[in-house]
């Protein structure tokens, strides 16, 4: 065992890396500092023993990850091929498309600024930016996707980090994640099933579907802009294991974690899109959540990863109704896990009492706007950030009682009908899905997804033509569940003593090519036995910018205050007033009269918020 180890420790040590690739043009003058400044390029000088260092892939090249050409001594010719980061320009001429760092005069290295969410996205410089046609920069993108489409490109995967990791690219290339399965399951807005939801309609190959399902003029390049929008969210391998983020380096690299699973510092993309902008309860929270001082997971304050729970097993990470993710709770909390299976409330979810005040979206609306500069029917007006004080308790397919965020959703300018459906879980009808071929996608692929792999879900509330326009508009309730954002358990009183569920929302929506100034407004939530309803409806009036209006971005002021009232579904929770008042003083009983103290004495007391009756078994054992 020891010789093995020691012929492992050796070969590591001698195996040639960057630095040791002397005759490689890249080395020659990447490693030439006054060369590089002489070029114009002083900021992509990099000391060879340091990349190595950095990457920790003995035997790997320049080539081997940039591709290009490492034997040329011109640099067109070096550069041949090569593979590079670009920016995601947006301005009078790029209208969110690909733009060199070199264009943009953002060749700076790598390094993270102070905001978490956006410390990787490069300033750039005002006169190219003027030349280039540009006002801003909307995200860095890393050399495995393609600029056209901003997709994650199997086909440059697999020349690049395939080269050494074969089987992990090819996992990952045809993984639910890696093929956006899912997401591209939805191509049309009155489907039943997978259903209208929050991200909207996939954009990519679904053009002429969508454009006739469109009540006004929609064309191809409208099309794109979205279709780019929602690819930037979708990882790619550099993605998850890329990490100048890190501040290590900007050639670092490692297995994924929470910073990079929330984009890496690239903006809203990943998980911070759709956990902490869209949800409201999310992991992270921090800089990443609107509105910005909502209290971070108890679980991220405490150092866990996001891999710690969802572990991915071949580049597969599971669904959303993981039950693997949700077990994993019993790794720290094995006897708060046994005490509540054999409880009362042994199907109620962890997170439907440990989720409270959640933020994010409070209403959204897929009208006329602005995607990426580019005017659309399907911009999508999210901003009305806000806070809920409490989530609402469902059941799941599996009849277990998860809490989630139910808020009014529409989409304006349609040509088919969604009736009523009650309340549906996102299954995925069994479908062909057509692929990207360019950039090395299959032509068609093969997605399903069954009820009870989802706990999202949703209710379709029907189809209206009273909006100024007369063009139809489907309106669905969205319930989006609660799974992060883990602290303090809600009280008991807020389930047991009324049959009625009750939260309240404000918000406060500005977007400055929607609207002149900031409007906010609140409602509540009140789900009971009669269904759910949207009430107490208060907003100030906007004041529009531009040729928006009013129906585009805020259809709720133009409606009746019933437009999105659910009838026909109980909502309502188990409520025995004296059963209820008994179980209370009985438990608030034992905790008053139980004072002991140190480790054993505060695990039963725990123990005894989830199961009273194992708690006095287990004081009787002492």
């Amino acid at each position: 065992m020891k010789a093995i180890i020691l012929l492992v420790a050796y070969l590591i040590l001698t195996n040639p890396g960057f630095a040791a690739d002397t005759k490689s043009q890249c080395v020659i003058c990447h490693s030439d500092k006054a060369m590089m400044k002489k070029l114009g390029a002083e900021s992509l000088y990099l000391d060879p023993a340091q990349v190595d260092r950095e990457v920790r892939m003995p035997g790997a090249t320049c080539v081997d990850c940039h591709l290009g050409d490492g034997g040329k001594a011109d640099k067109e010719g070096a550069h041949q091929g090569m593979v590079r980061p670009f920016l995601v320009g947006v301005g009078p001429k790029l209208k969110g498309q690909a733009l060199s760092r070199e264009a943009a005069g953002a060749l700076k290295a790598l390094m993270p600024r102070a905001n978490d969410m956006e410390s990787m996205i490069p300033e750039g410089d005002a006169a190219k930016f003027a030349a280039a046609g540009i006002k801003t920069v909307a995200n860095i993108h890393w050399q495995d996707r393609d600029p056209n489409s901003f997709a994650f490109s199997p086909a440059v995967a697999e020349k690049t980090c395939g080269r050494c990791h074969a089987q992990e690219v090819k996992d990952y290339s045809s993984s639910e994640m890696g093929r956006l399965k899912h997401q591209r399951s939805y191509r049309s807005w009155s489907e039943q099933l997978p259903g209208p939801q929050n991200c909207g309609m996939w954009f990519g190959q679904n053009y002429d579907n969508l454009k006739g399902q469109t009540a006004v003029p929609y064309s191809e390049a409208q099309n794109a802009a979205s279709d780019r929008s929602c690819n930037m969210c979708h990882p790619g391998c550099n993605d998850c294991h890329f990490k100048p983020h890190a501040g290590k380096g900007s050639h670092s690299f490692g297995l994924p974690d929470t910073a990079s699973c929330y984009g890496g510092g690239r903006g809203s993309i990943c998980h911070a899109g759709p956990m902490d902008r869209r949800r409201g309860a999310g992991f992270f929270r921090g800089d990443y959540s609107f509105p910005p001082n909502l209290p971070q997971d108890t679980h991220f304050k405490a150092g866990l990863q996001c891999t710690d729970c969802h572990k991915p097993v071949n580049h597969k990470f599971g669904h959303l109704g993981s039950d693997k993710a949700r077990a994993s709770c019993g790794n720290c909390h094995a006897d708060i896990v046994q005490a509540l299976a054999s409880s009362v409330h042994g199907k109620v979810d962890c997170a439907a009492c440990h989720v409270t005040l959640v933020g994010a979206y409070q209403y959204t609306f897929w009208g006329p706007g602005m995607t990426f500069g580019v005017e659309t029917p399907y911009g999508k007006h999210k901003e009305y950030y806000g806070t809920r004080d409490l989530p609402t308790i469902i059941r799941n397919a599996d009849g277990r009682w998860i809490g989630v965020k139910p808020y009014p959703m529409a989409v304006m300018n349609q040509t088919r009908e969604l009736a009523p459906t009650g309340l549906l879980f996102r299954a995925i009808p069994k479908r062909e899905i057509p692929g990207n071929p360019a950039i090395g996608e299959p032509a068609l692929f093969e997605a399903v997804r069954g009820v009870r792999d989802v706990n999202d879900a949703y209710i379709g509330v029907g189809t209206r033509s009273d909006l100024p326009s007369g063009n139809k508009a489907i309106l669905w309730v969205q319930m989006d569940k609660m799974s992060h954002a883990i602290g303090k358990p809600r009280g008991c009183r807020t389930c047991h003593d009324s049959y009625a569920q009750v939260g309240k929302s404000q918000w406060s929506y500005f977007e400055k090519s929607d609207v002149k100034k900031a409007f906010k407004g609140s409602y509540t939530v009140v789900a009971d036995r009669d269904g759910m309803r949207f009430t107490d409806q208060v907003w100030e009036k906007p004041e529009m910018a531009g040729t928006r209006k009013v129906e585009d971005i805020a259809p709720f002021t133009l409606l009746p205050s019933t437009a999105w009232d659910v009838k026909g579904i109980d909502f309502s929770l188990p409520y025995d007033q004296q059963k209820t008042d008994a179980a209370r003083r009985e438990l608030d009983a034992f905790l008053a009269g139980y004072i002991a103290a140190g480790a054993e004495a505060k695990k039963i007391r725990s123990i005894a918020y989830h199961n009273l009756a194992l708690a006095k078994a287990m004081l009787k054992q002492r």
